[in-house]
């Protein structure tokens, strides 16, 4: 199959686009030949990089500021892009944030942020768009979990709850949206090589890899590219799974 030839045309929205894992998705979708959208919430100034690293590669993406957290906000950005773009061809809910935090100082404020963020946010963006995608009779949803829903991790209690939640509504979004033959599948990272784990001092880095079968962080690239597999047609069969990307980490 031309991978050219069959992204061509369709449209992708990456919630949370501008950095991170997001921001390697976008690269590598747009590559492929997808028109990517991206949500940002305000780092502008990196949306704008972005933009401008994808169209010197040849590719096609934009980004768009969206607060997933307020519904409203999402139903208008959806709303502006169907009419804008027709109907979406996937969606890759994203966006998320640690917040982390013991239980015994738990923060009810951080604990909502987190929530709103990281789960809300991906049944706003999917109640959105997926009818849209039902009209067609196609359509990809993934939502970015981690492996912090499958096991247990000191300080994110927040973070652990909103990435097994999504686990959760992989399953019963995949169940519900079958019929429209709209797949839906979740991706669980272990530990990967973004800013945020570059800025861990080497010690802990080194315990960290320690624990970890195959002896390394896992690259942006890799996570993007098993995305890249889920939204092609080689993976129509595939729905309601959690592909966990993890290094042996869950083994």
């Amino acid at each position: 199959m031309d991978v050219q030839r069959a992204s061509a045309g369709k449209w992708v929205l990456v919630t949370g686009g501008s950095r991170g894992i997001g921001r390697s998705l976008v690269s590598a979708l747009a590559k492929e030949g997808y028109h990517v959208v991206f949500t940002y919430q305000s780092s502008a100034d990196a949306a704008t990089e972005l933009e401008r690293e994808v169209s010197a590669a040849g590719g096609d993406a934009h980004g768009c500021a969206c607060d997933g957290r307020d519904y409203d906000s999402v139903e208008r950005v959806c709303a502006q892009l169907i009419a804008d773009l027709g109907e979406p061809y996937a969606l890759i809910n994203n966006m998320g944030i640690t917040g982390d935090q013991l239980l015994f100082n738990f923060d009810v404020g951080r604990y909502r942020d987190v929530m709103a963020t990281n789960l809300d946010s991906a049944v706003y963006f999917s109640k959105c768009l997926a009818p849209a995608m039902a009209s067609e009779r196609c359509g990809k949803i993934l939502h970015m979990s981690s492996v912090s829903g499958l096991k247990g991790n000191k300080g994110q209690l927040s973070y652990s709850a909103s990435k097994a939640a999504m686990i959760g509504i992989t399953k019963t979004m995949a169940l519900e949206l079958a019929r429209f033959k709209i797949t839906v599948n979740a991706i669980a990272p272990g530990f990967i090589a973004t800013e945020m784990v570059e800025q861990i001092a080497d010690p802990i880095r080194k315990s960290i890899t320690d624990h970890i079968p195959l002896k390394r962080f896992g690259e942006v690239h890799e996570v993007a590219a098993l995305a890249s597999f889920l939204l092609s047609a080689n993976a129509d069969y595939i729905t309601g799974q959690t592909f966990v990307i993890d290094g042996g980490l869950t083994v």
